[in-house]
């Protein structure tokens, strides 16, 4: 369990870069389009992977700085949820969304980091934290998180007319198809929580 804080401090400074290289590179492209730094920063704010990451970051981070703690954004529910929507990021982008597009430079460096770096470093923090204390209900729980983004997400899009996710765009899709698609991404997300509160009640029953 010692370990947890150090992997939670390098996570946290490589989610921190992360984001902030992401945003950099949104800033260079979209100001030398004349947008401003409000509209810059609000339309960094409405990819699931950044908020995703940004969600996990601070986790590693208060988890770096109070390693003891169990409450908060270190409580085992938030923390499954955490971990199962940052590999849901990492999963979901790698199987659906990668092969649509090609980042080179930078923005490979930003992409690798958000889709792989940080999901691989969350998910062995998240398996040196302690276990054992989760119920299923907190995996019904962790679904919240896509289903919280997907009236975000299509709210916001309302107003400005941008959908970031062609699964979740009305201008391409039904809203039927759009509900079905988010119907089967939240089961998904479910069954991985699932899938990961078993693993902690693994976890949990191992000798100290």
């Amino acid at each position: 369990m010692k370990l947890a804080r150090p992997v939670a401090a390098l996570g946290a400074l490589i989610g921190f870069f992360g984001l902030a290289l992401q945003y950099w590179l949104l800033y260079a492209d979209m100001s030398a389009q004349g947008a401003s730094f409000l509209e810059i920063t609000w339309r960094y704010f409405v990819w699931f992977t950044l908020l995703t990451n940004t969600f996990v970051t601070l986790v590693m981070a208060r988890a770096a700085l109070k390693p003891e703690s169990q409450t908060g954004l270190n409580s085992p529910r938030i923390e499954l949820m955490a971990v199962t929507s940052i590999l849901f990021v990492c999963i979901v982008y790698n199987v659906l969304l990668a092969a649509r597009w090609d980042p080179q430079g930078w923005q490979k460096v930003a992409d690798v980091t958000v889709h792989d770096i940080v999901p691989l470093t969350f998910a062995l923090f998240w398996f040196l934290r302690p276990h054992g204390s989760l119920t299923w209900r907190d995996a019904a729980f962790a679904a919240l998180w896509p289903l919280a983004y997907g009236a975000y997400g299509l709210t916001r899009g309302l107003f400005d007319h941008f959908y970031p996710y062609f699964f979740m765009d009305p201008t391409t899709a039904s809203y039927g198809q759009i509900a079905l698609n988010m119907a089967g991404l939240v089961a998904a997300f479910g069954i991985g929580a699932l899938l990961l509160l078993g693993i902690s009640k693994a976890l949990g029953r191992r000798k100290p």
